[in-house]
């Protein structure tokens, strides 16, 4: 099992809430400075913070089981006491972490259609990136035949984009497979953009500071090799 669940770190836990409520998240967990939603496509969780931060996270099966596969295929994986409990932490080529949990049974509520969580990965290695997100268990979706860009998709939800970039961070966004305009109408503050490398996308305010992307899904691939995850 692999669901992509990135968690932001954020004081402005209601604002989040608001805002993915009003984008078509269902919440599916609800605790003191925690919270789950859910798309369409993957989970998004919110953690009380007073230093606002993005990390990529995962739900998986037995997280023993899930360090020990990582670790065969190559990827340095250890499992680590947490104050939410066990986690397998995975270590990227360049140095840095995510921790996958072992998911918790939750009842189903309905999302938006078509709409994925698909947080960013920006590294100054994308094929090395892309092969850690590989070894854990996602499947390339397509890739830029420039090698700056790669899409992933987990089995069971949620999409994973490592982009190309001179520092390493993380950046929450999604994507959604119909129009861009179908949403912009729940959120008065959000613009449409055309970007000639990323397509269209909706560009919601994050209460955090900046802008949130909600990329509609890219038909045109020519520069781009597609995979059998498409």
């Amino acid at each position: 099992m692999l669901r992509v669940r990135p968690i932001v770190f954020t004081p402005n836990f209601d604002a989040f809430s608001e805002l993915f409520a009003a984008l078509g998240l269902r919440q599916v967990e609800d605790a003191p400075g925690w919270r789950v939603f859910a798309a369409d496509s993957g989970h998004v969780a919110l953690h009380v913070a007073h230093q606002l931060s993005v990390s990529f996270s995962f739900e998986v099966g037995a997280v023993s089981e899930f360090a020990r596969r990582n670790a065969e295929a190559g990827t340095a994986a250890v499992v680590i006491d947490t104050a939410d409990g066990p986690a397998a932490q995975v270590t990227a080529e360049d140095g840095r972490t995510f921790l996958a949990y072992e998911a918790a049974l939750r009842g189903t509520a309905p999302a938006e259609e078509g709409l994925a969580v698909m947080p960013i990965w920006l590294a100054t290695n994308v094929a090395a990136a892309a092969k850690v997100f590989s070894d854990i268990g996602a499947r390339k979706r397509f890739s830029s035949e420039a090698g700056s860009r790669v899409d992933l998709t987990a089995k069971n939800g949620g999409l994973i984009a490592v982009h190309g970039a001179d520092k390493g961070s993380t950046e929450l966004a999604f994507e959604f497979s119909g129009d861009v305009e179908i949403l912009q109408p729940r959120i008065p503050t959000a613009t449409i953009l055309i970007d000639e490398n990323y397509g269209r996308s909706l560009r919601l305010p994050n209460p955090d500071g900046g802008e949130i992307r909600v990329k509609q899904r890219q038909e045109d691939l020519n520069d781009y090799t597609k995979n059998t995850a498409s």
